[in-house]
């Protein structure tokens, strides 16, 4: 019988909720009160919210929020969330992209072996000239004269690379790693180097090297977040069959969005209009529209976002003394006045304007196709067509 997904959450979040102890939480368990499920670990346990919010009378208190309708539970082992960390193939995520390069990482989320070294993506020439061919067409063509946005010239990478004959022979890695190989010069870099420098070159001539590294990381850090919606939009894809670059495409199209990969650019917004007018009266003007706070916060990380202090520290050397007072002032505002941390969004947008790059340097979306190459090898190994929405009628409640 068809019906609405279950939502499940953690221990942690659910005693949360329930405002009892662990062993209590145990006990409704073990009374029927509450649904258990194994985590796809295997080790984790996760609870029925809608059991534990019935437990706590909130369902008397307000109505029943919408629930998703695709239903499906996805198994991956990708990437894993915890309340306090981030995890890559088992191994913890800022670790990583303290010690190893983006492409040691994106291997590592491929493969499930981590390279001693940073391998080298080489470009394929000949895509290249047929992109800058195309790109160029573009944007003569844009009816006031303008160039294509980053982001939209990456999935037009994407899209080039699908009409090519190896679009379907090319497994999610392959496809992965060239259209890596291709984005930076998409973008107008270089085609020598190490992702990193090329990227960090299309914006800058001649980067220091702290800058580069701080790039790196970046790109290492937000490599994959489990089942984001762009993530989510790319498995989709693949369950119908497209090729791995049409798939990749269509990820590049969904993180494009103002609340997912391009949150970083309002927090840059943010944060200069705080060096102009000071963190309380920058802070107070989108709190005071909407009661939230782009760069800060987490559905999944209720204290820190395990990403940010890894991320902050390669910033600290890129800003000069007023730019880092501005970004710690913005912070110790917001935490003050919403009660929520600075989350990947802010440290990405610390890093932009501490570089003085440009608010669109899509560094979100270039770092995600690992990721989504990695989740596209997992979903062709499931049975296609398996993602179903329910309908009802409009207005039925």
């Amino acid at each position: 019988m068809l019906g609405t997904v279950t939502t499940w959450v953690r221990a942690d979040e659910a005693t949360r909720l329930l405002g009892v102890s662990k062993p209590t939480l145990y006990a409704y368990v073990s009374r029927g009160m509450i649904e258990r499920h194994a985590a796809v670990d295997g080790r984790t346990s996760l609870y029925a919210r809608a059991d534990v919010e019935r437990l706590a009378g909130r369902a008397r208190s307000r109505a029943p929020a919408e629930r998703p309708t695709i239903d499906t539970q996805v198994a991956s082992g990708v990437s894993e969330l915890h309340d306090s960390g981030l995890l890559y193939r088992g191994r913890p995520a800022a670790e990583l992209a303290r010690a190893a390069s983006f492409e040691q990482v994106a291997e590592l989320l491929w493969t499930g072996t981590l390279p001693d070294a940073a391998p080298a993506w080489r470009p394929d020439r000949a895509a290249h000239r047929r992109l800058a061919a195309t790109l160029s067409a573009a944007d003569n063509t844009d009816p006031v004269g303008g160039r294509m946005p980053p982001t939209d010239r990456l999935s037009l990478t994407a899209t080039l690379l699908a009409g090519t004959r190896a679009a379907h022979d090319d497994d999610p890695a392959t496809a992965a790693r060239r259209l890596l190989a291709l984005a930076p010069s998409a973008l107008g870099g270089p085609l020598e180097g190490t992702l990193a420098s090329r990227l960090t070159r299309a914006y800058v001539r001649r980067p220091g090297a702290e800058l580069v590294a701080a790039i790196d990381r970046a790109l290492a850090l937000l490599a994959d977040h489990e089942l984001a919606t762009s993530t989510l939009a790319v498995r989709l894809a693949v369950s119908v069959r497209t090729d791995p670059y049409s798939a990749l495409a269509v990820g590049l199209h969904t993180v494009s969005g103002a609340m997912h990969g391009g949150a970083a650019a309002h927090v840059v917004a943010l944060l200069a209009d705080a060096h102009t007018r000071g963190a309380p009266a920058a802070v107070a003007e989108p709190v005071g529209r909407a009661h939230r706070l782009s760069g800060f916060g987490h559905s999944i990380y209720r204290n820190a976002d395990p990403r940010v202090a890894p991320l902050m520290e390669a910033v600290a050397p890129l800003a000069d003394r007023a730019q880092a007072a501005t970004i710690d002032a913005v912070a110790a505002e917001a935490v003050a006045t919403l009660g929520r941390h600075p989350n990947i969004d802010f440290a990405l947008g610390a890093l932009l304007f501490a570089a003085g790059l440009p608010a669109d340097v899509p560094v979100f979306a270039v770092a995600r196709i690992a990721g989504w190459g990695a989740h596209a090898a997992e979903e062709t190994a499931e049975r296609p067509l398996r993602y179903r929405g329910l309908a009802r009628p409009a207005g039925a409640t």
